[in-house]
C-alpha cells in the first residue's frame, strides 16, 4: 500500500504531504492537455510502478510526460512561476525514495524522450534522457559501435550524470567522461547545450552533479568503435571457492584491469536468505570479437565455476541477460563506499557481510548482494584528459579505488523498519573499518548511494565550492534544490 507519508527508517527520511499540489496539476494540464495523467487513469497507475525498487513508489498528484525539450521547459516555466515541486525521472533505477519520484507533486518522467541519433562520422551517438541501456546499445551494435552507459539493458541514463561505470571503463573512464553536450532546460526555462565550449562551467559540474543544475533531456555520447562482437557472459562460483575468488577479484583491480583495459569484470556476491546460500557471480568480458578469454583471465577460469554462460555475443544481448537477474518492484536499499584496493580488506568486507545477512534469513525474500568495482588509475586520467568531472578522484594518484557496494533486496515494506537501519549501521562499521586501516578514500558514487550518505560533499571542499558557484550562475533562486527535492543536493549551507 502506498502511503501519503512514507516512513523510511526510524527518526529517518519522511515524505509528508502538507500542501495540496492539485492546482499545480491542474494548471500543468490546461497548459499541456494530453501530456498530463491523474491517479485515476491507467498511465499513472503504470508510470507510478515503473520503479526498480518498490521504496521509490510514491504517491505524486500526477504525472506529466513530455515529449520534447520545449514542453519540459514550458512545464518548468509553470512549475517556477507557481512554487510546484516536481520530480524527474529517468529510469526509475534508484532505490532513494523520491529521488525519481514524488509524494504530493508532479512526476516527470523522461520516457517519451528517446531520440537515438548517430552522427555522420559515428564517432558520437546522441540519446533522449528517457532511453533505457539496452536501447542504446541496440541501436549501436548492429554499426559496430558502443557507448560508454552502464551495463544493464533497463536501466536508465542517470549514471551519465552521476558517474556510470561501463563495459569499457578501464579504457575510457567513467560515463561522465565520455559525454560530449548535455541538452538542459535550466531554471529560467531556458534550453541550453553544454559542453566543452558552451557553458563549460554547467558542463563540468552536471558531470557527477545529479539533479541539481536542470532538466536533462538529451546527451550526446562519445562512441568506440568495436569489432562486431565481444566474448563474456556470467561466472558463478560456490561458496566453497569464495575465498579464490577474492584472490582473483584483488588481482582483477590492480593488475587485470590495469595492464589490459580491454578487460571487464562486475564481482559481486550474493547471499540468499530463503536457501541460506552464498555463492559469487561474475558478469565478465573482453572487449574483442574473440572465441576465449586472453591469457590475463586465466585466474578467474583456474577456479570451477559451476555455471558459466560465457560466449560470443554482442553488447545487447550481455545487458540482457545481466538485467534478468534483477527484476523490478521489490524492496532496494543500497549503499556505497570508497576504498584503495587492498586484499585482506575486500576479503573481511565479504566475511562481515556473510555474516551480517545471516541474521535476517526470517525476512521474506532477504538477499545481500556486495558489489566491488574498480576505478583504476587510468580511468581517472581520462576523466582528467577529457576536461574533468565534480567527483573528485585526482587525489588517488597511482592506486585503484574499490567502489564498495552493500545492497538489500527484501518482498515487503513491512519490514523495512528491521532492516535499513542495520544495513545503514553495518555499512557504517564497514566504512570505519577501512578508515582505522588507512584505506578509506572519501568518494562516494551518486549513483549506489543511500539516501543519508553524503554525496556531493564527498567529492571535496573544491569541488562543492565549484558547484556552488555553477548553482549561483544558472539557477540563483535554487529551484532544483526547493522545488525537486529528491535526490542527492549540495550542501550549501556548510560551504557558504
Amino acid at each position: 500500500m502506498l502511503l501519503a507519508a512514507f516512513l523510511v527508517i526510524g527518526g529517518g527520511l519522511r515524505f509528508v504531504g502538507a500542501v495540496t499540489t492539485s492546482r499545480c496539476c491542474r494548471l500543468v494540464s490546461q497548459l499541456l492537455q494530453d501530456d498530463v495523467f491523474t491517479a485515476d487513469t491507467t498511465t499513472y497507475d503504470r508510470v507510478n510502478k515503473d520503479f526498480w525498487s518498490a521504496t521509490e513508489q510514491l504517491e505524486p498528484s500526477c504525472v506529466f510526460l513530455p515529449d520534447s525539450a520545449e514542453k519540459v521547459a514550458q512545464a518548468v516555466a509553470l512549475f517556477v512561476k507557481n512554487d510546484c515541486k516536481f520530480s524527474i525521472k529517468g529510469g526509475g533505477h534508484s532505490a532513494i525514495p523520491g529521488a525519481a519520484n514524488i509524494q504530493d507533486g508532479i512526476l516527470m518522467p523522461m520516457e517519451k524522450l528517446k531520440r537515438i541519433d548517430i552522427s555522420e562520422d559515428k564517432n558520437s551517438v546522441t540519446v533522449g534522457t528517457g532511453s533505457r541501456f539496452g536501447e542504446i546499445y541496440a541501436a549501436l551494435d548492429p554499426r559496430n559501435l558502443t557507448a560508454m552507459i552502464g551495463r544493464y539493458e533497463k536501466v536508465g541514463l542517470g549514471a551519465a550524470i552521476g558517474a556510470g561505470i561501463s563495459y569499457l571503463v578501464n579504457k575510457n573512464g567513467l560515463a561522465v567522461d565520455n559525454v560530449l553536450n548535455y541538452q538542459v532546460v535550466l531554471a529560467n526555462a531556458t534550453i541550453v547545450n553544454a559542453n566543452a565550449t558552451s557553458h563549460p562551467d554547467l558542463f563540468r559540474a552536471i558531470k557527477g552533479g545529479g539533479n541539481n543544475f536542470g532538466v536533462v533531456t538529451a546527451m550526446t555520447l562519445m562512441t568506440e568503435h568495436t569489432e562486431g562482437a565481444i566474448y563474456g557472459g556470467v561466472l558463478y562460483y560456490p561458496e566453497s571457492s569464495l575465498s579464490q575468488v577474492s584472490d582473483v577479484i584483488y588481482d582483477y583491480q590492480v593488475r587485470q584491469a590495469v595492464e589490459d583495459h580491454m578487460t571487464h569484470v562486475l564481482p559481486q556476491y550474493g547471499y540468499n536468505g530463503t536457501t541460506g546460500e552464498a555463492i559469487s557471480f561474475n558478469p565478465i568480458v573482453y572487449n574483442k570479437n574473440v572465441n576465449k578469454f586472453p591469457k590475463i583471465f586465466e585466474g578467474w577460469l583456474k577456479i570451477p565455476a559451476y555455471k558459466n554462460t560465457l560466449r560470443n555475443r554482442n553488447y545487447h544481448d550481455m545487458s540482457v541477460e545481466l538485467n534478468d537477474g534483477f527484476p523490478d518492484g521489490l524492496v532496494q536499499e543500497q549503499r556505497v563506499f570508497s576504498v584503495y584496493a587492498d586484499a585482506q580488506l575486500y576479503k573481511d568486507f565479504w566475511a562481515s557481510y556473510h555474516a551480517w545477512c545471516k541474521n535476517y534469513r526470517h525476512i521474506p525474500g532477504f538477499y545481500g548482494l556486495h558489489v566491488n568495482m574498480p576505478i583504476t588509475p587510468h580511468a581517472v586520467q581520462e576523466g582528467i584528459r577529457k576536461g574533468g568531472n565534480s567527483l573528485g578522484l585526482e587525489d588517488a594518484g597511482n592506486r585503484t579505488l574499490g567502489t564498495i557496494y552493500f545492497g538489500v533486496t527484501f518482498d515487503s515494506l513491512d519490514d523495512a523498519k528491521e532492516v535499513l537501519p542495520a544495513h545503514d549501521k553495518f555499512v557504517k562499521s564497514m566504512i570505519a573499518l577501512a578508515k582505522r586501516r588507512g584505506l578509506l578514500h572519501r568518494y562516494i558514487m551518486l549513483t549506489y548511494s543511500g539516501y543519508n550518505q553524503p554525496v556531493i560533499e564527498s567529492y571535496g571542499p573544491e569541488n562543492v565550492q565549484r558547484m556552488l558557484k555553477v548553482q549561483k550562475a544558472y539557477d540563483p533562486n535554487r529551484v532544483f534544490q526547493r522545488l525537486v527535492p529528491g535526490g542527492q543536493k549540495i550542501p550549501a549551507r556548510r560551504y557558504q
